[in-house]
């Protein structure tokens, strides 16, 4: 369901963003002493090299190019992952209104399996909260999903296939595509070395502007602590989008809820 980088997809969000904060504030003070040394050893011309420095420029360019890259990358892949449950959605409620117009005992079964494979698409953050939850997670949809082609199959019977009959197929092999199509949305996610990526420029930057206030011999630590958190925010917001269930921006899953809804409705009928 979730794959990735163990540390950024099984522990809370909370604990990733005080690693990002520690992180960048290490590289802000290495970079600070590493300034302050230079400048006894230079003395004077320390702080003249300071003055148009290409390279901090240069990296500030590069986390800004990156930031907006792995943003948009993932608000991108956050939008897929909503239109695929929609699109479940209305596959399911599809199929299990076709379902009504095939004789029994065939109807009943048929559609109470189409209940059970919506009831298996509804992802809580209990359900996907470690590695071990993901697999047994992906265990039962899969063996509910097995079950459909066979109540399928038992539902038309020897009975010739005619329009109606290759109708009902095509949706529930709708409803399996919507499935494909789903879990496909849901494991595309941003590649993890892009993340350490990401954080490895975000501390080079901050180091490098650390090692300039070294070099001009004064660091304004509440501006630096300031910049440190707007970045973590930043980062903390795109692997935030990675997680639709245990994240902050949770998915919209209320069609899939509605369609379950309307399903036990009309079999408790």
């Amino acid at each position: 369901m979730q794959i990735g980088i163990p540390w950024l997809y099984d522990f809370p969000l909370w604990l990733n963003a005080l690693t990002f904060v520690a992180v960048l504030l290490l590289a802000v003070e290495l970079g600070y002493r590493g300034g302050l040394r230079q400048r006894r050893l230079l003395n004077k011309t320390a702080e003249k090299r300071t003055r148009g420095d290409v390279t901090l420029s240069s990296l500030l360019a590069l986390l800004g190019l990156m930031l907006a890259f792995t943003y948009a990358f993932t608000l991108s892949r956050s939008d897929t992952r909503q239109r695929a449950v929609v699109e479940e959605a209305n596959a399911l409620g599809t199929a299990f209104l076709k379902a009504d117009f095939l004789p029994e005992p065939g109807r009943s079964e048929l559609q109470q399996r189409l209940l059970d494979h919506a009831r298996a698409r509804i992802v809580t953050a209990d359900l996907v909260k470690d590695r071990a939850s993901r697999q047994a997670t992906l265990a039962r949809m899969k063996e509910v999903q097995s079950q459909l082609w066979p109540a399928l199959e038992q539902a038309i019977g020897d009975s010739q296939l005619g329009a109606y009959e290759m109708s009902m197929i095509g949706s529930v092999t709708g409803v399996l595509d919507a499935d494909t199509r789903r879990l496909a949305a849901g494991v595309d996610r941003l590649p993890g070395v892009v993340s350490l990526l990401l954080l490895a420029i975000a501390a080079l930057s901050v180091g490098v502007a650390g090692n300039n206030a070294g070099l001009s011999g004064q660091i304004n630590r509440w501006r630096m602590f300031g910049f440190v958190l707007i970045l973590v925010f930043l980062m903390v917001m795109i692997l935030d989008f990675d997680l639709p269930q245990t994240g902050f921006v949770r998915l919209y899953d209320l069609p899939i809820h509605r369609v379950v809804a309307d399903m036990e409705s009309a079999l408790s009928s």
